[in-house]
């Protein structure tokens, strides 16, 4: 296997979480987990994403499944275990009962925890000691072909396969690794509904179903399909009280639309899975709805933008006033985490959205925007309507943003403004890292979900939303320019990855300065002498050679530090009479500022020696793994994401 890189192997992969697993001292199966989490800002799609208000998390209503699946798990012929089932059924819950009790009885066990989409970069950059790693919401990363679902990255799938730890998924959906992923056993097992006993006991934590008649509380349960989070917003609901007569006729109305039946005779438990998982739907979605239509409409504007987020958001980066913070939790539709980070439980976060793409009363909405943008930006869009809705951002007030158009003047300068827009959309979908948290306004936000860059990463912002400080680059387009002003670059982000277009409807690609421009300048400026000191080091290593070009930038201190530190351990590695040559780095990125260093390289490796130097690139941890590495003959290109991270050298 390649060598790592001496700096990476300190490293840990973002956002990643080590658990270590102590039993309790009480015997009873209450372990307590003694958390690590490791220093990483923007962690938002690798943390165990919190969800609101839960009863069922101390109670046993799983513990079968759980006692049964826990062996699963820890038996010598299982390499994980993959929980599946619908949105909302307590997947996570019982997923962490599950590690809580593998850790109880194999206590030496160190847990990572990751949510949401993973890259096989940052599963390959978790922590060296974990040996036991939990994927939570992993049907991100599962895409359906040919009628089953499969691991959309291979690389991922890959070291999924080939993973000689425990792993612990949960998932909607039940899935294939591929054919050339390894041996390992993954076990699958379907969770459903509650039983009976389940929900009874459910039903004794939910204090406005607990004082109802023992045949009305059984109703409940029938009602719901015993879907956990469906009788929790029913027990909301019967608290802001609603009488339980009319709602249960309501909801029996709801499951006979999406049956086509009424209730059924037997109980949910015995009924195919489909119809099972009909009737949760069907109660899920009106008693959400109920909820939803009951809050204000700053309330549902909070929500519809904390709902953008796959994990916590800071309350100041959706501009959440404590009111309708107060409200939504009050109405079980959001949970406060920490204190101060505002958190949607992921079933509830898609009926925000489905909510709002809904066709609705006369009001400000981008209905064009919309259909442009496509399904793969509906996290996006539906920000975009609750900020419009909140804050009455138009159309027309986006478009004044970007100066008004002359007299008898065609749609040409609106042709013109969408060309840069998607020429800058496809620059950031190939050149900023995945990982990165970008601020945008509405329609360039549209634009990069349409260029597959992941919702959960996009900061919207608007009127009254807050400032880009929460992101790692905001996108300068006319809309972010009239928000902000002079101090989008003396304050917020002082340089400039990349621009496209003149004008007003030139869009820049800019850095966040999240200590303020004056610091991160400082910064840059000592970075930059590390950078020159390194090159000039470089230049005098036998085992490196490069042309003049190449020479001269590394001189100058232009090149990113992550390939500075590369090219040294790659030059360790030859001998001086068959040195690595650097044939040249890649051109700036357009518009760039001056200080910002180079990314790219082009390499010559000596005699049959690319092949082992591609190996050795692919095999290296964040931040030195870089987003591409491609071999030609004897030439390897790398070149690594923006933006560059600064420091790295002073740790050397």
């Amino acid at each position: 296997m390649p060598r790592q890189l001496a700096p990476v192997c300190r490293g840990t992969g973002r956002g990643a979480e080590v658990v270590r697993l102590v039993p309790s001292d009480t015997g009873h199966g209450n372990e307590r987990p003694v958390r690590v989490r490791h220093a990483a800002r923007h962690a938002r799609t690798s943390e165990p994403r919190p969800r609101p208000r839960n009863p069922t998390a101390s109670l046993s209503i799983r513990s079968a499944e759980r006692r049964r699946w826990a062996a699963d798990l820890s038996g010598p012929g299982s390499g994980g275990l993959v929980v599946h089932g619908m949105g909302g059924i307590g997947k996570s819950t019982l997923a962490a009962q599950i590690a809580a009790r593998v850790g109880r009885l194999q206590s030496s066990r160190i847990m990572s925890v990751m949510s949401g989409e993973v890259s096989a970069a940052a599963f390959a950059a978790g922590p060296a000691e974990a040996d036991f790693v939990v994927l939570e919401n992993f049907d991100d990363n599962l895409t359906q072909a040919s009628g089953r679902w499969t691991v959309r990255d291979q690389e991922l799938a890959a070291l999924l396969g080939t993973w000689t730890g425990k792993l612990l998924i949960t998932s909607r959906h039940p899935f294939v690794l591929t054919e050339q992923a390894g041996s390992i056993r993954l076990v699958f097992r379907h969770l459903g509904p509650l039983t009976r006993s389940g929900a009874a006991e459910l039903t004794t934590a939910l204090p406005a179903i607990s004082l109802l008649p023992e045949a009305e509380r059984d109703q409940v349960y029938r009602l719901t399909a015993g879907h956990p989070l469906a009788m929790e917003y029913v027990d909301r609901l019967l608290a802001d009280g609603e009488r339980f007569p009319e709602l249960a006729g309501r909801l029996g109305e709801a499951i006979r639309t999406a049956t086509g039946n009424g209730l059924p005779r037997t109980e949910p438990t015995e009924l195919p899975e489909v119809t099972a998982e009909l009737i949760a739907s069907a109660a899920g979605q009106l008693v959400f709805g109920e909820l939803f239509d009951r809050l204000s409409a700053g309330a549902r504007s909070l929500l519809a933008r904390t709902a953008a987020f796959r994990g916590p958001v800071a309350a100041g980066t959706v501009a959440a006033r404590p009111g309708h913070i107060a409200e939504c939790e009050a109405a079980g539709l959001l949970t406060v985490v920490s204190g101060r980070d505002l958190a949607v439980h992921r079933w509830t976060a898609e009926q925000v959205r489905a909510r709002q793409a809904e066709p609705g009363p006369p009001r400000p909405r981008p209905a064009r925007r919309l259909r442009m943008a496509g399904a793969g930006a509906i996290a996006v869009l539906s920000a975009v309507l609750a900020v419009e809705a909140g804050h009455e951002l138009s159309v027309p007030h986006l478009a004044s943003a970007q100066g008004p158009a002359p007299a008898g003047a065609s749609s040409a300068p609106v042709t013109s403004a969408t060309a840069v827009r998607t020429e800058a959309a496809t620059w950031v979908a190939r050149q900023v890292s995945r990982s990165a948290i970008v601020a945008c306004d509405p329609a360039m936000c549209a634009a990069l979900a349409q260029h597959g860059v992941p919702p959960g990463n996009l900061l919207v912002l608007g009127p009254g939303a807050g400032d880009p400080l929460g992101s790692d680059v905001v996108i300068g387009t006319a809309a972010v320019r009239s928000l902000f002003g002079s101090r989008l670059a003396s304050v917020y982000a002082p340089e400039v990855l990349a621009s496209f277009g003149t004008g007003a409807a030139r869009v820049e690609v800019r850095v966040v300065a999240p200590d303020g421009s004056a610091r991160y300048q400082r910064t840059l400026a000592a970075d930059l002498r590390s950078r020159r000191a390194a090159g000039l080091q470089l230049l005098r290593d036998p085992r490196l050679a490069a042309a003049p070009a190449a020479r001269a930038a590394l001189a100058a201190g232009q090149v990113d530090a992550r390939l500075l530190i590369t090219l040294a351990a790659l030059a360790a590695n030859e001998p001086a009479s068959e040195p690595i040559r650097v044939a040249g780095f890649g051109a700036a990125d357009p518009g760039a500022s001056p200080g910002l260093p180079l990314r790219t390289a082009q390499l010559t490796a000596p005699g049959g020696a690319a092949p082992r130097v591609l190996a050795f690139l692919r095999a290296q941890r964040s931040p030195y793994q870089p987003s591409y590495a491609r071999a030609g003959g004897s030439v390897v290109t790398v070149g690594f994401a923006a933006p560059a991270p600064l420091g790295l050298l002073d740790n050397h």
